[in-house]
């Protein structure tokens, strides 16, 4: 069997102008809007293990997302997003030094996780007795695997946890189902899983997390034929990952992160990175008393109430302030708060108090505004101000973007929804995606998806679901989801 490919994603995205391994960028250039300076106190008190963003007593509540979704979210950011080269510690970047930073996934939506470079140039993650299939691992139930335990897929990222990797499973399964139920020819296989992934993306994911008015903004806007306000294809026709995205508004998911999981009715109760005691701790095969049976992560089945995400503020889990896989002993580097914020630094991302401004001139609706009082307020801010009470105040009203995101989501949703400035960031670059790639919004904004897979092949569609894929009500409606990630666990499960 071939070895792996471990340098991903260099494909040409279909349909864009751009090849998958282009650059970061900056959606607020620093002459607008500079980038906010903290130092590695700073970012202990607000970050650090028992600093003001660590969860410790689990005082977040759940938030009405399923939990699956949060491992959805990480595969989409495997899809999009990979930086080798930036660094935690360092002088903050100018805005050309962080155009320079490559960016080794395709920005496009185009799922090479899945697919690699295609059946010729990564042979190793195709079934080569059933063509035009992708190789699964024992009896469907794990990844493909080499001698070595390495799985063969586009993106090693996609092994790095059990309920990622059963998620990569998932839409390798899939793909083989599409092929060989609906479209028995590789290219139309492909083109559809695609599509019916970006329709997730957008009408799924991005619906339940956003906060709704800037979602239907944004969605309006982009069936509209109008561009999004700042995310543009730079001078080469190239379309870069801005860090304002990738290192501030959509790492929300960290903020989702439980520290216990359930994976099956045998195992309901383990914590993410605590997997020794079944002999996996990431990037190995999975036994198969941890199989993910997604009923317990998304609302597969009535009458199995899914475990859900927890809620989008200002704290993250016990679970990862304390990352057992980061090589450090330094207590800060292992705080996950800690390492987004340093990084947010030396990539010199803006305020969120000048995002917002520059949201809310462009037409946003972003009227929830956050005072400093509200960042005073968290529990803990204290101790920034016992350090030095004018850095205090300052970060009170230039507050780092990440950080701002998470707390604005609170204050303005209550924990349930990303706030509006996160929200308008997460839209501007997905919208951007499906408008300036190959996606099933553009040439032909009226795709709907397949009727074997969604909703419409239910007995209750007619009752929940009467008007059929209504763009209308999928931009309006908060409960009208006709076709959703719990459809395919349903359609790849049908064939089991």
């Amino acid at each position: 069997m071939s070895r792996p490919v471990h340098c991903h994603g260099l494909s040409k995205a279909k349909g864009c102008s751009h090849i998958a391994a282009t650059n970061f960028t900056k959606l607020f250039p620093a002459s607008d809007c500079p980038g906010v300076t903290l130092n590695e106190s700073e970012a202990a008190i607000l970050g650090g293990p028992g600093g003001v963003m660590h969860d410790f007593d689990g005082e977040s509540p759940d938030s009405p997302i399923p939990a699956g979704y949060t491992f959805f979210a990480q595969f989409i950011d495997h899809d999009i997003t990979l930086d080798t080269t930036s660094k935690l510690r360092g002088t903050p970047k100018t805005d050309e030094e962080i155009s320079a930073l490559p960016n080794i996934r395709s920005p496009s939506l185009d799922m090479d996780c899945v697919y690699g470079f295609g059946p010729e140039a990564s042979p190793h993650i195709y079934d080569p007795d059933r063509p035009g299939r992708i190789v699964l691992g024992k009896q469907g139930q794990d990844l493909a695997r080499s001698p070595d335990g390495t799985a063969l897929i586009g993106d090693p990222r996609n092994d790095e946890n059990i309920f990622v990797s059963q998620m990569q499973l998932m839409f390798q399964k899939f793909h083989n189902r599409m092929y060989e139920v609906r479209h028995p020819e590789f290219e139309k296989a492909q083109e559809e899983t695609r599509f019916h992934y970006q329709w997730l993306v957008l009408f799924d994911f991005l619906k339940r997390l956003c906060d709704r008015d800037v979602y239907r903004f944004a969605v309006h806007n982009l069936y509209n034929g109008q561009s999004p306000k700042f995310y543009k294809k730079d001078a080469h026709g190239r379309l870069a990952m801005p860090v304002e995205f990738s290192v501030g508004a959509y790492r929300v998911g960290h903020t989702m992160v439980r520290s216990v999981y359930a994976a099956n009715h045998m195992n309901t109760d383990i914590e993410l990175f605590d997997l020794d005691r079944f002999g996996t701790s990431g990037f190995t095969e999975i036994p198969p008393e941890l199989v993910v049976d997604w009923r317990y992560l998304l609302p597969v089945e009535d009458c199995v109430t899914p475990r859900f995400c927890k809620g989008i503020d200002a704290l993250l889990a016990d679970e990862i302030q304390n990352l057992p896989v980061v090589p450090s002993n330094n207590p800060n580097d292992r705080a996950l708060a800690f390492r987004n914020l340093m990084r947010g630094n030396s990539l010199s991302l803006p305020s969120g108090q000048q995002v917002a401004d520059k949201l809310r001139d462009a037409g946003y609706p972003v009227g929830c505004e956050m005072k400093a009082e509200h960042f005073k307020s968290l529990h803990g801010w204290d101790r920034l101000e016992q350090l030095d009470t004018d850095r205090a105040e300052h970060l009170a009203n230039h507050t780092p973007l990440f950080l701002y995101i998470l707390h604005e989501s609170k204050v303005c949703n209550d924990g349930s929804r990303l706030g509006p400035t996160g929200s308008a960031i997460l839209l501007e670059v997905f919208c951007g995606m499906l408008e300036y790639c190959h996606s099933f919004v553009n040439p032909d904004k009226f795709w709907q998806p397949d009727g074997c897979v969604s909703k419409e092949r239910l007995g209750w569609w007619s009752d929940k679901y009467k008007d059929s894929f209504n763009v209308e009500k999928l931009i309006e409606e908060d409960d009208y989801f006709p076709f959703e990630l719990a459809d395919v666990v349903r359609f790849v499960e049908a064939e089991q």
